[in-house]
């Protein structure tokens, strides 16, 4: 069926325009969008925070910190639509098990509560896909040439293997069998042909220690409120893109300067089974 554009009445015409600033109104179009998307609103951690190296950042998101403006992340928009689009694939694949008359295999966007604090209550988030067949947990992540070379040389980091383990957990509550978890590193600039899956054994333990660590965080943060922020570790992990960086901040409960190799005499909160102890 072909659509019918109707004119627009000539008082409202501008022929004949500027063709930079269509592209300005192009530009501004796509960033209201993506500042008003739900997951760049979304305030609660979810599953995919809950293994973040930074403790720190995790400390400032749950004291409530106000986040730096930033540009908006169109990389993180490709990989948003990215995982529409394998849903509604993985959900053809379905049908057309269904057509052959056989069950579902692929179970997508699952929503799931993978476990809950005594501070922070439950913790959920949607599972990107779940293997019937074989009890597998997968998640999709869209990456760049020089991210998807380092996992497949290093695998993943702490915080997707966390991740990949509390969804696995999340299905394991809902009564359903976790064998193993996976993670599919799909280039963003490459051919399908250049995936890459890593994958393990489902380990409850992993998601368990994920969870008591967050919980340590939202504890101090409870205690001391954001004086609690310069005890709590940082990790090297993309600083600048960090929501809380400030640039030669000498006070983190202002904003945090970024990771600095720490002060041995200083006091470091360490996580162990939810329980905060000073380390000097």
């Amino acid at each position: 069926m072909t659509a019918t554009i109707e004119p627009l009445p000539a008082n409202l015409l501008q022929l004949g325009g500027d063709a930079e600033l269509v592209m300005d109104e192009y530009v501004d179009v796509i960033a209201r969008t993506i500042a008003n998307h739900p997951r760049s609103k979304q305030v609660r951690i979810g599953p995919s925070e809950v293994g973040q190296a930074c403790a720190r950042r995790l400390g400032y998101k749950l004291a409530g910190f106000p986040e730096r403006e930033q540009p908006p992340n169109w990389k993180a928009t490709i990989g948003t639509a990215v995982h529409s689009w394998l849903e509604d694939a993985f959900g053809q694949d379905n049908r057309r098990c269904a057509r052959a008359g056989g069950p579902d295999r692929w179970a997508t966007e699952t929503r799931v509560t993978v476990g809950a604090t005594a501070t922070l209550g439950k913790i959920s988030g949607s599972c990107d896909l779940y293997d019937r067949v074989t009890g597998t947990v997968l998640d999709h992540k869209i990456v760049g040439p020089s991210q998807l070379k380092h996992y497949r040389a290093s695998g993943p980091s702490a915080q997707y293997r966390t991740q990949a383990h509390l969804y696995g957990r999340g299905l394991h509550l809902l009564g359903l069998p976790v064998e193993t978890v996976a993670i599919c590193f799909l280039p963003r600039n490459g051919d399908i042909s250049e995936a890459y899956l890593w994958h393990e054994s489902w380990d409850e333990q992993v998601a368990l220690d994920g969870l008591d660590r967050l919980e340590g965080i939202a504890v101090a943060i409870n205690f001391a409120g954001t004086a609690a922020l310069a005890a709590l570790p940082t990790a090297p992990v993309w600083c600048r893109n960090c929501p809380f960086f400030k640039a030669g901040s000498t006070d983190p409960a202002q904003g945090c300067p970024g990771h600095e190799m720490p002060d041995a005499s200083a006091p470091v909160l360490t996580f162990n089974q939810s329980v905060i102890s000073a380390r000097s």
